[in-house]
């Protein structure tokens, strides 16, 4: 069993308060996006075609799923700036290197597909015109989206490994950040939603871990 080191640490003091919000929000934001997937586990790999087939089938419950995407959103911001302050405790540089780069799972670009579905046959586009668009879309380079999500990727890559190295939370939760950063772009690719949304648990895992160690330690 690998000890966690509880001893006061200087730096910027939050209050309690600051704590359990910022747990939350790191606990949420991976958990609003693993409810999303189990709410549409089925379009996990699938083509646009059947994307929209899915969306006009349930045009009604596409709410739903903005909401969760919107919060899910803004509470990434916490949820980095929680598991980046536990990482640079014991092992500052690359906990510091991590929560920038992290930062890239927190930035909103990129045209969301499914949305794209949901206002353009709410609106009374046809189905074939709605999927040439979604095509379209998807075929406009986004190399941009592209770096700035793996660099989120690799950022919670480092995140775990400076846990693990700094022992400032848990090392589930370590190792949790790491299996769940090479798990989620995997898993999508593999085209099983059950996959992603196991993999997006994990990531939610990881940060509870993190948000524990935040809330319990003593502040200097």
């Amino acid at each position: 069993m690998v000890a966690v080191n509880t001893e006061p640490r200087s730096g910027l003091y939050l209050p309690p308060v600051a704590r359990y919000l910022m747990g939350a929000g790191a606990v949420l934001a991976p958990l609003l996006v693993a409810v999303g997937v189990a709410l549409n586990l089925d379009i996990a790999g699938t083509t646009n075609t059947a994307i929209a087939q899915q969306v006009a089938d349930n045009l009604g419950d596409y709410r739903t799923q903005a909401w969760l995407t919107a919060v899910s959103a803004l509470l990434w911001v916490p949820a980095v700036l929680t598991a980046g302050r536990v990482a640079r405790w014991n092992s500052p540089r690359l906990g510091l290197t991590g929560t920038v780069l992290a930062f890239g799972m927190a930035i909103p670009i990129g045209l969301d597909t499914e949305a794209l579905a949901y206002v353009a046959l709410k609106n009374g586009v046809p189905m074939p015109v709605t999927v040439a668009m979604m095509d379209t879309a998807d075929n406009t380079p986004h190399w941009s989206v592209f770096f700035v999500f793996f660099a989120g990727l690799i950022g919670l890559i480092l995140l775990g490994v400076a846990i693990l190295r700094g022992h400032a939370a848990p090392p589930w939760a370590g190792v949790a950040l790491i299996l769940a950063a090479v798990a989620v772009p995997v898993s999508w690719f593999a085209g099983s939603g059950i996959a992603v949304l196991v993999s997006w648990l994990v990531l939610a895992a990881g940060f509870a871990g993190c948000a524990q160690a935040l809330i319990t330690h003593r502040e200097a």
